[in-house]
């Protein structure tokens, strides 16, 4: 009987030693996820469970579009970045002198997958960065606020909370060479370069052309207006996906901070148009009276001439209501408290 017993006391104090990962083992699991631990709900006990002497960092996302988390999209290269950088230079997770040793881990939620990871640390909204030292015990843990900034802005202010938080003094920022970028710019400098030197009078033409320097400056303002510089910033998922995934969603309602890449694309195109629109009201209108005042015998034709300037401003005038019409619907869903509408279709709220 005491034999039983004591065999049960060695067991029970042996069992948790044998579940916990060294951090040798940390690194190998790390190293089946491309130095991330990948948490499920078969291995995040084993993980997280028992002595460990290493801290963690634990992100946990929702990337499914089904889910239409825009910050969680928004935080995946990030989070990359912050590991990548840190697996640079720590390939076995251990700090340089040797006396700490840092993992990151990682949960994008799949109620087959890892739900009851997101249940035992009580999410039930993403993203969350959550700090584990070695000290703490199973189920407990601190949050990781993250900053307003975007981009290695706000790496850098994770890794100098981790490092206060850890007193590891070397993780150093590696942000990656974007070599695809550069290689079109070489390539595009080039080919301008040698179009320059073998057409100089067309390209001299063409630096001089007023209309092709007004359209430039149209499409570039009609660009950035409608968050294109947004879109390259925040890195914004192109659409989303209705709550079923039966149905693409083109519009963040109600959120003007946020939006899908696909939104710029259309507000682009009603911008374009309402341009183009005012331009050949101004222009091409008056243009085309001119040209049918005259017939082919060279007599004058006024109501011909009228009847084209009164179509041509009809349908400019019509083009311009309705897509402004939808300008402004687009604003009404963005803001739900928009007031203005040109045009309400049959049945509908807005």
């Amino acid at each position: 009987m005491r034999v039983f017993q004591l065999t049960a006391l060695v067991a029970a104090f042996f069992f948790p030693l044998c579940l916990a990962l060294s951090n040798e083992g940390l690194a190998k699991e790390a190293a089946k996820g491309k130095g991330v631990l990948k948490l499920t709900n078969n291995n995040f006990e084993r993980i997280l469970k028992g002595p460990r002497d290493a801290y963690l960092v634990i992100f946990l996302t929702s990337t499914n579009p089904a889910i239409g988390c825009t910050l969680c999209t928004e935080l995946e290269p990030e989070f990359n970045l912050l590991t990548e950088s840190w697996l640079k230079d720590h390939s076995d997770g251990i700090s340089g002198d040797g006396e700490k040793a840092l993992f990151f881990a990682k949960a994008d939620f799949d109620p087959k997958k890892n739900d009851k990871v997101f249940m035992h640390f009580n999410v039930n909204n993403v993203p969350r960065l959550l700090f584990i030292s070695p000290q703490q015990e199973f189920g407990s843990f601190s949050q990781i606020n993250l900053p307003a900034e975007t981009g290695a802005a706000r790496v850098v202010a994770v890794v100098s909370a981790l490092s206060d938080a850890t007193g590891i003094s070397d993780f150093q920022i590696h942000q990656p060479i974007n070599w695809g970028s550069i290689a079109i710019t070489a390539i595009a400098t080039a080919a301008i370069t040698i179009f320059v030197k073998k057409n100089k009078e067309v390209a001299a033409r063409l630096a001089s052309s007023k209309p092709l320097w007004g359209l430039a400056t149209v499409f570039i303002i009609i660009l950035w207006n409608s968050g294109y510089m947004f879109n390259t910033i925040r890195g914004s998922q192109f659409a989303g996906m209705s709550q079923n995934g039966e149905a693409v969603v083109y519009f963040l309602e109600g959120q003007q901070q946020n939006q899908f890449g696909i939104e710029t694309q259309i507000v682009s195109v009603i911008y374009g148009i309402l341009a183009a629109s005012t331009v050949g009201l101004i222009t091409f209108v008056p243009y085309a009276a001119n040209f049918y005042a005259k017939d082919r015998t060279g007599k004058a034709s006024p109501s011909k001439a009228s009847f084209i300037e009164l179509v041509l401003t009809l349908c400019c005038l019509i083009t311009l209501y309705a897509i402004y019409s939808a300008l402004l619907a687009v604003f009404g869903l963005k803001s739900s408290g928009y007031p203005f509408r040109l045009f309400r279709l049959p049945g509908k709220i807005w």
